[in-house]
């Protein structure tokens, strides 16, 4: 399964969401430790934006991953992981605070299709 990557529509969402925290291209580039003409390529939707950098910009500027990446608000329009990444059930643990064979296991799954996906969309 291939999936598309909608970079006008995350780019339009992220100079949104830039603007509207109060940052520049130049301002932002500098608190992400990358150049201003990566967030323009990204923000005019010619390149397609790596996952550390949505990451990031959402603890920059408070920003929903989910509203990011999909256009839709999370639940009560929360920040960051709300609606894409949840904590751990605590079955996948051990009494040691460790994951257990089966959280390994799952994390591993998760790992190996996480990097195909990007390998796919070139990412």
């Amino acid at each position: 399964m291939k999936y598309e990557i909608d970079k006008k529509g995350i780019g339009r969402r992220l100079q949104e969401r830039r603007r509207k925290s109060g940052f520049t291209q130049e301002s932002l580039s500098e608190a992400m430790g990358i150049t201003s003409k990566y967030v323009s390529k990204v923000e005019n939707g010619a390149a397609a934006p790596s996952l550390p950098f949505v990451i990031s910009f959402s603890e920059i500027t408070g920003s929903d991953l989910n509203y990011l990446l999909r256009g839709i608000e999370s639940k009560g329009g929360s920040s960051s992981f709300d609606g894409i990444i949840r904590e751990p059930s605590p079955v996948y643990y051990d009494s040691s605070g460790s994951l257990s064979k089966k959280g390994n296991k799952i994390m591993g799954e998760m790992i190996q299709k996480l990097q195909e996906v990007l390998e796919e969309n070139k990412i």
